[in-house]
């Protein structure tokens, strides 16, 4: 049996690996000239690795398989203590480590725990904004939200799926995907000190990897034809689609037959959200080195340093930005939104001449291999993603908007997809 994987982003590379590993032929077609899709390790920037794409480890349950590879490969790693490691300027203006904001503020501290006791459950038609204010959450406490959870989800409140966007972990009791409680590992963050790349370049290890091939149509009336850019044409017996949500939904690959109406309807679920990251180098520390991260009232609302925990020369900054932030900085463009990035470090620093060596913007929305940063599920399209899931043989789906709910937008939840999808070929075979 022989199998094309369309993209080498970590589904397909996890695509790939597990169908080597069963003695199955898999070729990787990848549109770019480099492999990690949305895991992107740039070694130029500074004298330390730079995540331009995803960045962290989410948790240290037993489900987040990338853990394996990190003990497998005895690679480094950093823990992010949100409480003690994070200031937040408050809704009050005061300048505090998370910790104390929390311990004075209970508003906010229902954002970072979700505890949210006897409230009803979310609605599938109601969106995350509609959904907090009914159960009375109050406008300082969206506002944290949207600065905070909501930013890191990927949108603006009211295009995020109430129940899929709080759906908790399975066999947990905790609140949802990403939040810290208490730092416990269990849903703390991680960073791999000596970068991404060093555990997906080893997971590409011996695949048969062929960069520059832009796909461009695929064929599945009967078993599969691939046609990239160049008019080359691959067959195979079946096909793994690990395309992003956003080039899936853009048409720019043509699939014939069209997909069948479960998988329109799961594209029109979903939407792929806008992510911009900032990215500064400065000569000097900004704050003490204990401190690794910031939650602003300005554009950018997040930001984190990934300096932190290494020696280093000098200090790089990320600003994070998604949904209508990171609408405000596309409508200004790179130097515009890289100076207004400038303009809240120093407002929040109070150092009015902040100057940084050089910065740079990652526009994902403008890749045209990403369009965007990562999936959303929309308000009435709980199993969206579910939809996109199931496999229509010859082409079996993988990619992070195919993830359940809880592992969307994780690099473990997107090689998990990639596994699953082996294994069902492997059980078609």
């Amino acid at each position: 049996m022989k199998v094309i994987v369309i993209g080498a982003g970590i589904a397909g590379l996890s695509a790939a690996y597990h169908l080597k590993g069963a003695g199955i032929e898999a070729t990787v077609l990848e549109a770019r000239d480099r492999i990690g899709g949305r895991v992107w390790t740039n070694r130029d920037f500074a004298d330390i690795p730079v995540e331009f794409g995803a960045e962290l480890i989410h948790g240290r349950s037993p489900a987040v398989n990338t853990w394996a590879w990190i003990d497998k490969l005895g690679l480094r790693t950093w823990h992010w203590n949100k409480r003690d490691d994070s200031m937040i300027r408050t809704e009050d203006g005061d300048w505090l480590t998370m910790g104390e904001a929390r311990a004075e503020d209970a508003e906010l501290e229902v954002t970072r725990t979700w505890e949210l006791d006897d409230a009803p459950e979310p609605r599938d038609d109601e969106d995350l904004g509609s959904y907090l204010r009914r159960i009375g959450f109050s406008d300082r406490q969206l506002r944290y939200v949207q600065r905070s959870f909501a930013n890191a989800e990927g949108e603006r409140m009211e295009w995020l799926n109430a129940a899929a966007h709080l759906q908790p972990p399975p066999d947990t009791s905790g609140g949802p995907r990403g939040v810290d409680s208490d730092g416990a590992d269990e849903y703390s963050d991680f960073r791999i000190l000596d970068g991404y790349d060093s555990y997906y370049e080893r997971l590409a290890d011996g695949l048969d990897i062929r960069l520059n091939c832009d796909v461009r149509a695929i064929d599945w009336t009967d078993d599969v034809q691939v046609i990239v850019d160049s008019g080359k044409s691959y067959a195979a017996d079946a096909a793994v689609i690990t395309l992003p949500l956003g080039v899936l939904q853009s048409d720019r690959v043509r699939f014939t037959p069209p997909l069948p109406r479960q998988k329109r309807e799961a594209l029109a679920g979903l939407k792929m959200g806008p992510v911009i990251k900032l990215v500064y180098l400065f000569d000097e520390p900004l704050l003490e080195p204990s401190i690794g991260a910031i939650y602003a009232k300005g554009n950018p609302p997040m930001w984190w340093s990934p300096s932190l925990g290494r020696a280093s020369c000098a200090t790089v900054w990320t600003g994070y930005v998604t949904g209508d932030y990171a609408r405000e900085m596309l409508a200004l463009g790179e130097d515009a939104a890289l100076k207004k990035g400038l303009e809240t470090l120093r407002a929040e620093l109070g150092e009015l001449t902040l100057q940084f060596a050089k910065a740079r913007w990652v526009n994902w929305p403008a890749d045209p291999y990403a369009l965007g940063g990562y999936s959303v599920c929309r308000p009435g399209h709980y199993d969206a993603r579910e939809k996109l899931t199931q496999a229509t043989p010859p082409l079996f789906w993988a990619g992070e908007a195919s993830a359940p709910h809880h592992l969307t937008a994780m690099v473990h939840g997107a090689y998990f997809t990639g596994q699953r999808a082996a294994r069902e070929i492997m059980g078609d075979a």
